[in-house]
């Protein structure tokens, strides 16, 4: 109960106003009846226009199982039945919400999609919770707009499922939520073209666009949360505006602009095996590959995204050449306001050779709160210093945090083949004491084939220093006169420069509810500081 009170006391003052009463406020209404949908337009003529085809992502689902009322979500199977139970009490909260996110329409015929959409109609009045919640029906509208329904029925429940988005915001918790809001009433403002409050959504969602890209869009291209993952979704959902804006439309010059700064900030930050970095809360499976969406940036604006070693005020750092693809966290968490996603992973990193991921982040195996979502927002998931076994910031809960530091005097230097990282971590003086400080230099030098990591922890007392490396599970660990790293045909050799070095396991999970043992390096030193630990890759 004080452990509460005092990781409350520690995350309320960073919130605004209203994302502490938003939600109270949202509830009240809908208990009280005060939010009241309009009856939809006699006669409804839909039609969706997209200027190139949306593009198509269902990582689980085939044809065959939905027509069974078998659904897989997450990597989690379950059987639904036929009618389908819409409720699904027994899963989790997350994979209710992909039930009713609809990704998987696509794969069935039409009349398929007709009778599936009229169960889900028929099993879910206005405001049922979990179904009518803003953020599921956001991707729901998006999902049944692309499939251009025309059944009067279904066009009259769409029509009352973007009603009551329009009037149920998530202003309350802003960032990729609401812009998914945003996104939705675009579709549905567009889809119904100028019949009843139609009109009133296509300019709210737009007027949401306007308003947050400045906030939510950095000026190095990088969605403003700092997750990959995230970033991925939110360009897909400007190229989806974009598609459905007519030429001349006065917001296409900037949302070009847009998309142009975040297609190069989603190339720099995907691995040269296609796969996104999996820094905070970033996994596989759940957006677009980078090469489908950066393809659909070209089909639609004719663009061609370029990488970029610098992504400052995101706080990614990046040096690649020839199969090594060298990515550093060096920047903040995320908005104060808003690390919902955030991990306690400053100056980690991930590291491919070869074209092959070697080092790696743990990734997100889950989001319902549990040692598992503990794990891998903490400081020993990833492949950075950690003191004492204390996390750099205080993740609580499922999106909380409570206590948290940003790194300073980062900088980053790349020519003629080296690069340096520098930065400085100061939040250990708060959360150990004795004015605990970790400075992080990585040094490249193509030429002599090197990576070198230093971490100088200084402070008073007696600590116990850790800095630990997380390989990918099928990376191979040889230990004689040196310790030589393997994975298919590439090798690299470990040397262990400054500490004593010990291996413990760890988790990988590079997809929502997926797990592998890994092995992890952990280079530590026990006692009074200062304390040096340092070792370098040479591949």
């Amino acid at each position: 109960m004080l452990r509460n009170a005092r990781l409350y006391a520690h995350t309320l003052p960073h919130l605004t106003c209203w994302q502490m009463a938003g939600r109270i406020v949202a509830r009240v209404r809908a208990m009280a009846g005060l939010v009241r949908l309009p009856v939809p337009p006699e006669s409804l003529r839909a039609r969706s226009r997209p200027r190139v085809p949306f593009p198509e992502h269902e990582p689980w689902n085939r044809c065959e199982d939905i027509l069974q009322g078998r659904f897989c979500f997450l990597n989690q199977a379950a059987d639904l039945g036929r009618p389908v139970d819409w409720r699904a009490q027994s899963m989790p909260l997350l994979w209710r919400f992909n039930l009713h996110y609809f990704h998987y329409l696509h794969l069935l015929a039409r009349n398929e999609q007709e009778d599936l959409c009229r169960s889900w109609v028929h099993a879910n009045p206005p405001g049922t919770a979990v179904s009518w919640h803003a953020y599921p029906t956001s991707l729901r509208i998006v999902n049944w707009c692309k499939a251009n329904l025309q059944a009067n029925d279904l066009q009259e429940s769409l029509y009352l499922q973007a009603a009551h988005l329009y009037r149920n915001l998530e202003t309350y918790v802003y960032g990729n939520h609401l812009l998914e809001n945003a996104r939705a009433l675009v579709y549905a403002g567009v889809f119904f073209g100028d019949a009843g409050e139609a009109p009133r959504w296509l300019e709210r969602g737009l007027q949401l666009y306007r308003k947050e890209t400045p906030i939510q869009v950095l000026s190095d291209g990088g969605h403003f949360e700092r997750s990959p993952m995230y970033h991925a979704l939110m360009l897909e959902g400007y190229l989806d505006v974009l598609n459905l804006l007519p030429d001349g439309h006065p917001d296409r010059p900037w949302l070009e602009e847009t998309v142009q700064r975040m297609a190069d900030a989603l190339a720099s930050m995907t691995h040269p095996d296609g796969n996104l970095a999996l820094l905070n809360d970033a996994t596989q499976e759940i957006a677009l590959v980078s090469d489908d969406l950066l393809d659909y940036v070209h089909r639609l604006t004719g663009y061609r995204a370029r990488k970029r070693s610098l992504l400052p005020e995101t706080g990614y750092f990046i040096h690649e050449h020839d199969g090594l693809y060298l990515i550093i966290d060096g920047g903040p968490a995320g908005p104060d306001h808003l690390l919902a996603h955030a991990h306690a992973d400053i100056f980690s990193y991930e590291l491919s050779l070869g074209g092959l991921p070697f080092v790696v982040d743990t990734g997100v195996y889950e989001y319902q709160a549990g040692p598992m979502r503990q794990y891998v927002r903490g400081t020993r998931a990833h492949n950075t210093v950690c003191v004492d076994g204390v996390d750099q910031i205080e993740c609580w809960g499922s999106f909380r945090v409570a206590r948290r530091s940003a790194p300073h005097d980062v900088s980053f230097s790349i020519e003629e083949g080296r690069s340096r990282f520098e930065g400085t971590y100061s939040g250990y003086a708060r959360l150990v004491g004795d004015g605990i400080t970790h400075r992080r230099r990585i040094d490249v030098d193509e030429r002599q084939r090197e990576i070198i990591v230093t971490d100088q922890v200084t402070g008073a007392g007696r600590h116990r220093v850790e800095s630990r490396i997380h390989f990918h599970p099928e990376v191979s660990i040889e230990e004689g006169e040196h310790i030589v790293i393997r994975r298919e045909s590439v090798s690299c050799q470990l040397h262990i420069d400054s500490g004593t070095l010990r291996w413990e396991d760890g988790w990988y999970c590079p997809r929502f509810g997926v797990r592998h043992r890994n092995r992890v390096a952990v280079i530590e030193s026990n006692g009074k500081l200062p304390k040096r630990l340092a070792y370098r890759f040479h591949y």
